[in-house]
């Protein structure tokens, strides 16, 4: 028997669907915050959301009248028809988040309008109206959401730790306070101030408090007609894709496209992980949909090659720069020093810190429904219970790591030394270069290999004894698929039947067990990604990596200088086929540390 389920029962399932978990209802209260022009918004959370969350801003605020309303599922002033669906400005536009929260939780709002001499607190329980009335209270609005998924047990016992929840909706707050830099955040957990932002308008400065182990390595600044922001650069890789955020007009989203452009920004520079990358990507409302995904983390651009092709020209035109140079890892050696020499490591006054715990400890608990006039803040607070760690002030002051992109000049270089019989070091005013002579000549051979492949007209040079191949059924049903691919790199090759395929001529550039062994693999290998290019690409490396000269082969100088005068004429001379860098660079200023005379 079919029916239609009561309000109650259908508005627990709709907020299952918005509200999985407590940064669910975190973001969606933070993204209305944002959208009613906060200049300052502060988070707290209480057991990792599950009991406690409260999110307060001094934004436009809602009036008494309204108050009830807004808590009315898809009652929103976001859009009022579905043209608007194709022109979305704002974070949020569905009306589903106050409704969906409220009927998990035990939820308050209290709220005020600057034109308005009093506010308006409402109660709801499990989306019910409990009460409404009139109170005096701060402009903006604070929503407070008690025990979370009290009436839908099911739900809740699928939470997390209370640790891990929290560090889901810390990391949330931190990723908003980068894009929002002009936005003064507080994050509170457990009654202890985790991090303040300034809300200065610059997210680099946000960055490098809110996430030191990408800002470490230094930055490279990228700009283009669509996408601003950071990336790291190619010798400082991360071991998930946590180190990367992208922000669509505002919004945080996960997207393939962006990733993409990303990566082949990069020009196979990465030898392992991900690179570390803040991008800001602007587009036209009406060429994205951002309403694919129920928690809005998904979009779909309309001209996403346009997109992708921004974004890898931006990227590509920071790390192909001396910028994108990668540093060398001298924090190792005065690690060494220390050790050896029984050097303490640098460490902050104990009696500091415990004044700031007992600060802490007894600092008065404000009015939850007040927006303070000055955040105070105490980043190097303890945090016991959960995974995040609070984030210090620099100790000491750090150079100035945003580069600029600007082109690298192989004319510089002054030959110093050769070490082991493959490092090359090379000075140029202020740094010093260390080359791998392998990595290096791979370079030049296989640049070297793709001009060969790419200019030549892959005619086909004749075996004295031809060949045949044979491959499954499957594979020969798709032949029109891959046979003409191997004709256009230049295979004499037909079908013979059978399955089986006999080649007669072969293409300039292999030996005849290479191009035996290339044309089988690239017909198995049919419909894989990449199609005949990654094949071919593969291949040239793999021969430039058996040509260069490997390391502890000795050099003379002057091989070493025609090696530098010839993959100054690359045009990617910083990493090898493989992505491994090509030279490091290390600057006066690292080695002056490390010997502790900075």
């Amino acid at each position: 028997m079919i029916k239609v389920l009561d309000s109650f029962v259908a508005d627990k399932i709709a907020a299952g669907e918005v509200i999985e978990r407590p940064v669910s209802a975190v973001k969606e209260l933070v993204e209305n915050s944002i959208d009613a022009g906060a200049g300052s918004i502060i988070v707290e959370i209480r057991n990792g959301g599950k009991s406690y969350i409260r999110v307060t801003d001094d934004g436009c605020g809602i009036s008494f009248d309204e108050a009830e309303t807004a808590f009315l599922r898809h009652a929103t002033s976001k859009i009022s028809g579905i043209t608007d669906l194709d022109n979305i400005v704002s974070l949020g536009f569905r009306g589903e988040a106050l409704a969906s929260i409220s009927a998990v939780s035990r939820l308050t709002m209290v709220t005020r309008r600057a034109e308005d001499m009093s506010g308006v607190k409402i109660v709801l329980h499990g989306g019910r109206v409990v009460s409404k009335d009139r109170t005096g209270c701060n402009k903006g609005t604070t929503v407070i959401a008690e025990d979370l998924f009290y009436n839908t047990p099911a739900r809740r016992k699928f939470m997390k730790t209370d640790a891990r929840e929290a560090s889901s909706v810390i990391e949330l707050i931190q990723q908003y306070a980068v894009c929002y830099a002009g936005i003064r955040f507080m994050m509170i957990n457990n009654g202890i101030t985790l991090f303040t932002t300034d809300g200065d308008g610059d997210p680099y400065n946000v960055i490098r408090m809110l996430y030191p182990t990408i800002a470490k390595h230094g930055l490279l600044h990228v700009e283009n007609e669509h996408v601003k922001g950071y990336v790291s650069d190619p010798g400082s890789t991360m071991n998930t894709r946590k180190g990367q955020l992208f922000f669509v007009n505002g919004r945080l989203v996960s997207s393939t496209v962006i990733e993409k452009g990303l990566e082949e920004g990069y020009h196979g520079r990465i030898f392992s992980g991900f690179p570390a990358a803040v991008l800001f990507i602007e587009a036209e409302p009406c060429d994205i949909d951002v309403n694919i995904h129920p928690g809005k983390q998904e979009i779909r651009f309309l001209r996403q090659d346009e997109v992708k092709k921004d974004i890898s020209e931006a990227v590509s035109t920071a790390v192909m720069s001396g910028s994108g140079i990668p540093k060398g890892f001298v924090r190792s050696i005065e690690k060494t020093l220390e050790k050896q020499l029984n050097i303490p490591a640098q460490q902050k006054d104990e009696t500091e810190q415990t004044s700031i715990r007992e600060f802490l400890k007894n600092l008065d608990r404000h009015d939850p429904y007040e927006m303070p006039e000055t955040v105070e803040t105490s980043a190097a607070a303890e945090v016991t219970e959960t995974m995040y760690v609070p984030v210090s002030s620099p100790a000491e002051a750090e150079p100035e790591v945003i580069h600029k992109p600007a082109p690298f000049d192989f004319a510089d270089l002054v030959f110093k030394g050769y070490v082991f019989n493959t490092y090359i070091i090379m000075q140029s005013k202020d740094d010093l270069y260390i080359f791998d002579q392998h990595a290096a000549h791979e370079r030049v051979f296989y640049e070297k290999f793709m001009r060969g492949y790419n200019n030549s007209a892959h005619s086909p040079q004749p075996v004295l004894t031809s060949f045949t191949i044979t491959v499954s059924n499957d594979v020969y049903s798709m032949s029109g698929e891959w046979l003409g691919d191997l004709i256009r790199m230049g295979y004499d090759i037909e079908d013979f039947g059978d399955c089986t395929f006999i080649v007669r001529g072969i293409p300039p550039y292999m030996s005849a067990g290479e191009a035996e062994g290339f044309a089988r693999g690239y017909a198995e290998a049919t419909g894989e990604a990449g199609g005949s290019n990654k094949v071919v690409i593969d291949k040239l490396i793999t021969r430039s990596c058996k040509s260069a000269v490997k390391a502890h082969d000795v050099l003379s100088e002057h091989e070493i200088n025609d090696l530098m005068s010839e993959l100054a004429k690359c045009d990617n001379p910083y990493s090898c086929p493989h992505g491994r860098p090509t030279f490091i660079r290390i600057s006066s200023y690292d080695i002056e540390r490390s010997f502790r005379r900075k």
